[in-house]
């Protein structure tokens, strides 16, 4: 194996000849971006409208009984197409949540937050994906969902935002929404 040839006297000499003007760049004092601490990004906005989503889950109450991989609800005095159209993708949703690696507190916590948010922000449709896993926020997410007054309707997300790991949600906007004092 070759070794690289070092430079000459001559050749240094003409390298410091063609950097002699050459001065050092001033800092610009702006230090370098930082990566996230958190990948896991939250909707909540603040305490006061998760805490008042938050009151309506209840783990004990299990309304919801699923029939195969389809989950579909939808509220009494809705129309009862909601949840084909929901099936069929006629609603888009405005925002998705990730509920992967969460326990089943953390998971709570932020559906209420993502309520909250999707009421502030006058969204009608939003996307939870609960994964398939253990099955056990697959089985806590719709009965949490048809506790809440703001759920119109949910079904199994199509393909393209999930399937049997999703579901699009249909919320009441707040024009809709009762009074919830």
């Amino acid at each position: 194996m070759n070794k690289p040839k070092l430079p000459n006297e001559e050749e240094i000499q003409q390298f410091r000849d063609a950097i002699a003007d050459a001065r050092p760049l001033a800092q610009d004092k702006i230090p370098p971006a930082r990566p996230p601490r958190n990948k896991k990004t939250s909707v909540k906005t603040s305490a006061e409208p998760e805490t008042r989503h938050l009151f309506y889950f209840s783990d004990e109450f299990e309304g919801y009984q699923a029939d195969g991989n389809t989950i579909s609800y939808v509220q009494p005095g809705e129309d009862p197409h909601l949840a084909k159209n929901l099936k069929r993708g006629e609603f888009q949703p405005a925002v998705v949540l990730d509920l992967h690696g969460l326990t089943q507190l953390e998971a709570k916590s932020e559906l209420a937050g993502l309520l909250a948010y999707c009421q502030q922000q006058h969204f009608n449709c939003a996307c939870i994906v609960h994964g398939k896993g253990t099955g056990i926020l697959a089985r806590k997410v719709p009965n949490w969902l048809i506790q809440h007054p703001n759920v119109r309707a949910f079904h199994t997300a199509p393909t393209h935002w999930g399937r049997d790991g999703a579901l699009l949600v249909l919320l009441k906007t707040p024009d809709k929404t009762p009074d919830m004092r």
